[in-house]
């Protein structure tokens, strides 16, 4: 503080010809009656790149439109020394105006004067400037605001029994109660109906004004003009809206519970329904697919019930893809109201196979083929799980995101030769898909294998190419190598048996006698060789 005051006194001796002029940007306006007074606060903001230690209010000047002084002003600000005014910093400035009768309504500014002062004991000229705006009449009608109340969001159609609210906010600058007389009513033909008068005394501030029509069962039906209508002795404000009133039911809302379902879920739709009396009616809901196939009819008969009726159906579940949704009530053959919505049915992406491809540098590269039926890209992950001899190799989790169709997940890795079991699972929409079964690796191969695995109820049953189907005798076990060596030599001395006992048909047999050697008619033999595999 006595720093403070040295750097006042500093003021005092000091010129302020060598001190520099900058503007502090403000936000807010001030609005006043004429002949009364306003108080409230305004914003003002250190735009500048200077630390103020003090800031001091000096003066201030009032002027019109046309920039000049003008008096009838009285500004008294609640501090006039702010200490500490930051770089960046805004601060609310508490006022009070008093403003005389003789003062034309308009706009007008205040122009405020401030020091400001730096640690190092430079001066600075602040100017800010508030706008004003001077009114004559104490009371600001707001536009009106009309509703049905039992359905706040239709347009301009009422059913009897129903409630119209109007209302509207009405500000009061003047610091005395100001009575306001008010009227609503319904118009037809020139006659009234339905209403209503009050007297409401407005206090300084925002006040609102209200009135809840409620439109009778024995009121004709037909259009009529909600009139709104607010007096006092400063002014007059009005306000009218044309409405439709019918004596009869109305299909009023039409919903889903919900609006997307996965393909193996059912929905529910909620028909709402408003009736003055009881009637019966006929419900029928009818839905369809994409491509505009029917899907399912029902038909409802209900007997209505004063008010609002609620009526439901459960719909099975539906192929994945857009539902549309139409709903009829009839009474007696005569249409009372027709809605339509839609819903999504989402399909569950699944694994559809799985490949793999042995690599010329000694990895596998596994492809999960994988299909997303919906039309919208669609978030989920996949975890594997590579495993020899019960011995976990590799294991982890992938963040996914699928586009709509097909779609190939690629993972690389290194295995050793042998039986290798893998296992994939799809998680999406806490859901999942597992795909699971077992391959055998030999290295090295000159060429890449593709091995193609499908499955039923996410069970992998292997399908093997026919690149691989000539298996090399050495990769099998040596039970299986020893049997099948045995088999094919057991089959090649019952094939020559078979051949030597073959005798041409239609030939007699002769004699045997004595005869010069000859040639057999088989021919010369030569022993066959043991079959074998071919080694690639």
């Amino acid at each position: 503080m006595r720093r403070v005051m040295i750097i006042m006194a500093m003021v005092l001796v000091l010129p302020l010809a060598s001190a520099q002029f900058i503007t502090f940007p403000s936000r807010g306006e001030i609005l006043v009656l004429a002949g009364d007074h306003a108080q409230g606060t305004f914003v003002l903001k250190n735009d500048q790149n200077l630390d103020f230690k003090v800031v001091s209010f000096r003066r201030y000047a009032v002027l019109d439109e046309k920039l000049n002084e003008v008096g009838g002003f009285k500004l008294e600000l609640q501090r006039t020394i702010y200490n500490e005014w930051a770089s960046g910093e805004s601060r609310e400035i508490g006022y009070k105006l008093l403003v005389n009768e003789s003062v034309k309504p308009g706009n007008y500014q205040i122009v405020l004067t401030f020091w400001g002062f730096l640690e190092s004991g430079d001066i600075y000229i602040i100017t800010a400037r508030i706008p004003v705006k001077v009114v004559d009449k104490p009371l600001i009608f707001k536009e009106a605001i009309t509703y049905v109340k039992e359905r706040p969001f239709s347009s301009n159609y009422v059913l009897n029994g129903e409630t119209i609210v109007v209302y509207s906010h009405v500000e009061n600058l003047k610091n005395k109660v100001i009575p306001l007389k008010a009227s609503a009513y319904l118009e037809r033909n020139g006659k009234k109906y339905l209403l209503m008068e009050k007297v409401v005394n407005l206090t300084k501030g925002d006040n609102v004004v209200q009135f809840e029509l409620s439109v009778p069962y024995n009121l004709p039906s037909g259009n009529y003009k909600l009139i709104y209508l607010l007096e006092y002795p400063g002014g007059t404000y009005s306000f009218s809206k044309e409405y439709y009133i019918q004596f009869g039911v109305e299909l009023s809302a039409l919903s889903l519970k919900n609006t997307q379902v996965m393909e193996d879920s059912q929905n529910e739709v909620y028909v709402t329904i408003t009736a003055e009396r009881n009637i019966n009616v006929n419900v029928t809901l009818v839905t369809y697919d994409k491509n505009n196939k029917l899907l399912h009819k029902y038909t409802k008969t209900i007997q209505l019930q004063k008010g609002t009726n609620i009526v439901r159906f459960k719909l099975p579940a539906a192929s994945p893809g857009e539902v549309k949704v139409l709903v009829k009530v009839t009474h007696n053959g005569i249409l009372v109201g027709e809605k339509s919505t839609t819903y999504y049915v989402i399909a569950y992406p699944r694994i559809d196979s799985v490949i793999y491809h042995m690599l010329n540098d000694g990895r596998v590269e596994f492809v999960v083929v994988i299909t997303n039926e919906n039309q919208e890209k669609i978030k989920g992950t996949i975890s594997y799980k590579i495993a020899i001899a019960n011995e976990t190799l590799y294991k982890g989790l992938r963040e996914i995101v699928l586009s709509p169709g097909r779609n190939e997940i690629q993972l690389e890795f290194l295995l050793p030769e042998g039986e290798v079991k893998y296992q994939f699972v799809l998680s999406a929409f806490n859901r999942q898909n597992v795909r699971e079964g077992t391959i055998y690796i030999k290295k090295p191969t000159p060429t890449k294998s593709s091995l193609t695995f499908t499955s039923a109820k996410n069970t992998t049953k292997e399908t093997i190419s026919s690149q691989t189907e000539s298996v090399k005798k050495d990769e099998m076990k040596k039970i299986e190598e020893w049997a099948l060596y045995f088999i094919t030599a057991l089959a090649v001395i019952i094939l020559i048996v078979a051949i030597m006992r073959i005798r041409k048909p239609g030939k007699r047999k002769r004699r045997e006698r004595p005869k010069p050697k000859r040639k057999s008619p088989l021919g010369k033999y030569k022993k066959s060789k043991m079959l074998g595999f071919i080694r690639r």
